[in-house]
């Protein structure tokens, strides 16, 4: 009696280590169980009639659509989100500047765009940032928590920076004096000082910090299968046209002779 229990039990626990051994690690290389994030970076990615929108995210929709994995994409905070893809694997984080600082934490998918970092001061208040060493000498300037700007200027030894973790506080301390100068990028600064009430006749440019691509970024412990398979995908949308008709629905006149041409 024992020793038929004994084996029942051992074949049951054959069985469950068995489908565990064969089903996860194929559900985990067909990505299924993927953590897709985003954040409210218009034109890029946002939210609209509570459904996550944006180029990228349709960009980013068509990919996973042509594989079949379910869309479960989440719009957060991007520091929150940029923290969880960079400690927790299976995590799909877009879009992310793949800067130096950045290159070994994740893995890359892209380039997906492309933007103008700029240095923004507040319209008629006779500051004067021509360059790094001018934004250097400022009483203070506000920054994105997490963002590549941000962590840039930090990498170059600046100390004057004023961390938000969201980009509309930017444009309000910009406009009441808080700080004198912000970094956005050219694309999305339009809607960014929409949605904080204030209009793009408040500000002036003043000097390009960069221009960078925007990759999506996928977490060091995604399988690189996975990866490869993403790439592989993308590289076929811009050759098929879809890339291309889905970026110019947001950005009509947008060059993206090099975007079309650039694998990873």
């Amino acid at each position: 009696m024992k020793k038929t229990v004994f084996l029942s039990l051992l074949m049951l626990w054959l069985l469950i280590f068995t489908c565990i051994a064969h089903a996860t690690p194929n559900d985990v290389k067909k990505g299924a169980d993927l953590v897709l994030l985003t954040e409210e970076y218009p034109p890029v990615t946002f939210m609209k009639d509570g459904k996550v929108s944006g180029f990228v995210t349709d960009i980013v929709r068509e990919m996973i659509s042509r594989q079949g994995i379910k869309d479960n994409i989440r719009l957060m905070p991007w520091d929150e989100a940029y923290n969880k893809a960079l400690n927790t694997p299976n995590v799909v984080l877009f879009s992310a500047e793949r800067t130096q600082k950045r290159e070994n934490l994740f893995q890359w998918v892209g380039p997906v765009g492309k933007n103008s970092a700029i240095f923004y001061i507040k319209k008629g208040s006779g500051i004067k940032v021509n360059n790094l060493e001018d934004a250097r000498r400022l009483a203070s300037i506000a920054t994105t928590t997490n963002w590549f700007t941000e962590q840039y200027l930090k990498n170059k030894g600046f100390t004057n920076l004023i961390s938000s973790p969201l980009p509309a506080t930017n444009v309000k301390q910009l406009i009441d004096g808080t700080v004198q100068a912000s970094v956005f990028t050219d694309i999305t600064i339009p809607e960014i000082v929409k949605n904080s009430g204030f209009s793009m006749n408040d500000l002036e440019p003043a000097f390009i910090l960069s221009n960078t691509y925007f990759y999506i970024a996928m977490s060091l412990g995604t399988p690189v299968e996975v990866v490869k398979k993403w790439q592989s995908i993308l590289d076929d949308m811009k050759k098929d046209g879809t890339f291309e008709k889905i970026y110019r629905s947001y950005i009509p006149n947008a060059d993206l002779k090099d975007l079309l041409e650039m694998t990873r």
